[in-house]
């Protein structure tokens, strides 16, 4: 019971992030949509931090992505290998390590990094869905405080 209230609270938190985020976002590729989203570690619970490994701290910014293959009208999400890194405006570069987290029908993708008070980040990932076929390139830059 307890970890379905985790999990049921890891879930809204991340949709209420999503819609109220500047930072959520999508993009198509084909047959599937990313969903991807930078987000503060201190904007998540204690608990879902300690669930999941992510280090809550002012500094520390966690991507999360998620993989969607839409069928029919309906989407599905599906297994992805996901890899990338942050860069900030002076060429500084850091990879970023992916662990996937499986819920239910819910599958995505969490990368810690750290990152400093109002920095411009540019993420670069690929994005290989199902772990075949084509690696489609992801790219956006956001702007993270510290609150």
């Amino acid at each position: 019971m307890k970890k379905i209230f985790r999990t049921l609270l890891l879930g809204l938190t991340l949709v209420c992030m999503s819609i109220l985020s500047v930072n959520a976002q999508q993009e198509v590729f084909g047959d599937y949509t990313v969903h991807y989203i930078a987000v503060n570690s201190n904007f998540i619970s204690p608990e879902i931090a300690e669930q999941y490994d992510i280090v809550r701290s002012p500094r520390n910014a966690f991507l999360n992505i998620s993989v969607i293959k839409n069928t029919g009208g309906t989407g599905t999400a599906v297994s992805a290998t996901i890899s990338g890194e942050k860069a900030n405006f002076i060429g500084q570069r850091e990879d970023i390590t992916f662990i996937e987290v499986r819920e239910g029908d819910a599958i995505y993708y969490l990368g810690q990094f750290e990152f400093s008070n109002a920095e411009n980040l540019r993420f670069n990932i690929e994005i290989q869905p199902e772990n075949s076929g084509p690696i489609y390139p992801l790219s956006w830059t956001t702007q993270l405080y510290i609150n």
